[in-house]
Parts: C-alpha cells; structure tokens; sequence
C-alpha cells in the first residue's frame, strides 16, 4: 500500500495526542489538588475516569471499526478529545465539570487499540507486523516522558489552562492531517471483498464467545491485560505521587524520575516487537511468563528502594509492562479463528485493560491514604503481577490445547 509511513506516522502522532490528553495532569497533581481543594487520593480520579468511555464503548467500538473501518470512528472520537480538552480549559476550578471533560477526552481511549492495531494490520501484514505493532506501542511511552518535563515549565510560563489548549490545538491539526491523508486498505480490494460478500462471513462477536477455544485464550489474555492496565499506568499516573510521598524527593526530581518511565518503554516496546516477530506464536507467551516473574520482584520493593536504585526501578517497570502489553496485542489477531473478528478481539481485549487502568490509581491511592504506608502499594501491585503471571501459564495451556484440536 502506498505512502504507508506517512500514515502510520499521522497515526502515531495523532495517538499520541490522546496520551498528552491523559498524562497532562500527571505532573502538576499536586497544584490541581490544591486549587480544587480534594485530597490526593480524591485526585486519582482524574486519572480514572479518562477510562471510563473507553470501557463503555470497548466492545461496541469493536462492532464499530468492523462496520464502518477504523477510519472514520477514529476521527469522531479525536474531535470528540478536542472538545473535552476546550470544556477542560474552562473548569479548572470546577471539579464536577473538570470529571466529565476528562471523560470526553477519554473517548479516544476507547478506540486507539482497536483501530490502531486494526491499521496496522492492514497497512503491515506481513512478517514487520510485530515490529510495527511495538513502535506503535512507544506513543504512551513518549507521551509520558514529553509532558513530565514540559508540562510544569509551560503551566509557570503561560498558566495552567495553556495545556488544555496546547493538546487541543495539536490534536485538531493531527485529526485534520487523519481525515486527509490515513487510507484504509485500496478501494480496488474493497471492491473484490464486496463482489464477494454473499460468500464472505462477516465479523462477529458472538463467534468469539461461542468457541470455547477462542473464549478461554482471550480471557487469559484478557486478564493479562488488565494487570498490566493496573500496573503500567498506576506507575505512568503516579511515579511523581510515589517518589514524592515514599521517598520525600522535590517535585522537579520526582517528575524527571517518573518520566524515564515513559522513556524506557521506547526502546523495549520497539525491541519487544522484533522479538515476537522471531518468537512467533508459540515462543511469545513464554516472553510474556519470564516478564511477569521479574514485573512481581519489581513491583514488590517499589516502597523499600535506595536512591541509586530508582532510575533502574523506572526501567523495569517500562521493560516489563511493555514487553507484555506488545505480547497480548500481537497475539490476539493470531487467537480469533477469522481475521475480520480482529477488531471485536481487539475491543474486549482493550475493555479489560481500561478497567485495569480505572481501578488501579484509586484502589492503591486509597489504600496508601487509609494506612499511611506505602508499603501496601508495593503488596497489591506484586498481587497483580502474580495473577498476569497465572493467567499467561492459563494461556499457555490452553493454547496447546486448541492447537491439538
């Protein structure tokens, strides 16, 4: 397909737009919690509720993609992130209000993995297709790392609305460049699969749910998933929270440190693409396995570490995090007996991770906030890294099982 890179590039920067929208309150937590007059563990659900049309509409929008292709949902929701970004800019002293934008800026979350994963599928169907699929994992990553260091210097110098309007601006122009330049795959094979659609079966999810096999790899896999949701962004929400109150760093220091955890993912993501390329199916669970061993002792001392200790915590939590959640998104497409169920794969795959992001910055912020002891943080994190741990052995079996029927 031709000039595929310029789209993925216009797909890449427009989601990471949506990862500005979510990570920009991040670093400046502490002043937003001030100025609204709520309690830190109030604040998490600032965090939170970016999720929340992302879990309503992560199966529907799997229907969605498959009826409509991607294209089209995908500009709908960035316009829909840009309005919420504009109502944001307007309620910051408004904690109501300041919820229900952040749940309209969220709507793009509902779609990225679906149809995103779905286009790059499209555009890179052959043996790049993992490699692909990583680089196109980086962008929360980058994200992270962008606003940690630039949010608080633009907020001195121009205020704190000025990110609101910043993330606006930017996504308007990326879901203008979308609207032009992304294509789905040629009209000429739209063409062909249309002259064939009395013999063509169409998506369905009801086939996902009906097919034992298929149902029990992807609630392992979902499951999986929603432990890295938990985990992943409970440390991209709130590295700054823990390095401030566990450790008692200043606030600069805490954001430097919590964005070298965006950073990190960069290179794993991309280098975790490339391997499951040379792994395969079969050999990616096994990836996946080894990581959760190393995420459970990483998550375990998060609340008992040295100084020199922290950039490397940053590390593994990226590594690992991101080597599992390019695992789980390469190998969806390759557990659904059809291709074009793909997309409805993909959305119950994505509804279980945004209910993992949901729950994990309120459940252990409140934890911590109830007991006064970081400690607890380290527990349920640990917690969930075993049960990621057991779901992909699940997996594992079940995999082999549906591969001798």
């Amino acid at each position: 397909m031709k000039h595929r890179g310029l789209m993925f590039a216009i797909l890449y920067c427009a989601t990471t737009c949506m990862s500005f929208s979510q990570f920009k309150i991040v670093p400046i937590l502490g002043q937003l919690t001030a100025d609204l007059g709520i309690t830190t563990a109030e604040s998490s659900w600032m965090m939170s509720v970016f999720t929340v049309a992302a879990i309503i509409l992560a199966i529907p929008i799997g229907g969605i993609v498959a009826k409509f292709g991607p294209k089209k949902p995908y500009i709908i929701v960035l316009s829909i992130m840009v309005i919420g970004n504009v109502i944001g800019a307007f309620s910051l002293n408004n904690y109501p209000l300041l919820l229900f934008s952040r749940i309209l800026e969220g709507c793009a979350f509902a779609i990225w993995n679906v149809a995103g994963v779905v286009l790059v599928n499209m555009w890179y169907p052959g043996k790049n297709n993992g490699l692909f699929i990583g680089i196109f994992m980086t962008f929360a990553a980058i994200a992270s790392f962008i606003m940690l260091n630039a949010a608080v210097p633009i907020t001195q110098a121009l205020g704190t609305a000025s990110l609101w309007w910043i993330v606006a601006g930017l996504t308007l122009v990326f879901t203008i460049l979308f609207a032009l330049f992304v294509k789905e795959p040629e009209a000429e094979a739209a063409d062909a699969q249309a002259t064939s659609a009395s013999t063509a079966e169409k998506p369905s999810l009801s086939r996902i749910f009906t097919n034992k096999a298929v149902m029990a790899l992807c609630v392992s896999l979902c499951v999986s998933q929603l432990v890295i949701g938990f985990v992943l962004y409970f440390f991209l929400n709130n590295y700054p929270t823990l390095f401030t109150g566990c450790y008692a760093l200043d606030a600069t220091t805490a954001n430097f440190y919590g964005s070298m955890g965006g950073l990190w993912g960069v290179p794993f993501c991309i280098l975790g693409g490339f391997i499951l390329d040379k792994l395969g199916k079969g050999g990616t669970p096994k990836l996946a396995i080894f990581c959760y061993i190393l995420l459970f002792i990483t998550c375990g001392v998060s609340s008992i570490l040295v100084s020199p200790l922290f950039l490397v915590h940053t590390l593994f939590i990226a590594g690992f995090t991101g080597l599992i959640l390019t695992s789980n998104n390469y190998l969806v497409p390759k557990c659904v007996d059809r291709p074009q169920d793909t997309g409805f794969g993909m959305g119950v795959l994505t509804l279980f991770y945004n209910i993992g992001i949901f729950i994990g910055s309120p459940i252990i912020l409140y934890a911590v906030e109830g007991t006064g002891n970081w400690m607890f943080a380290a527990i349920i994190l640990a917690a969930m890294a075993a049960i990621g741990f057991l779901a992909t052995i699940v997996y594992i079996s079940q995999a082999k099982k549906h591969q001798a029927s």
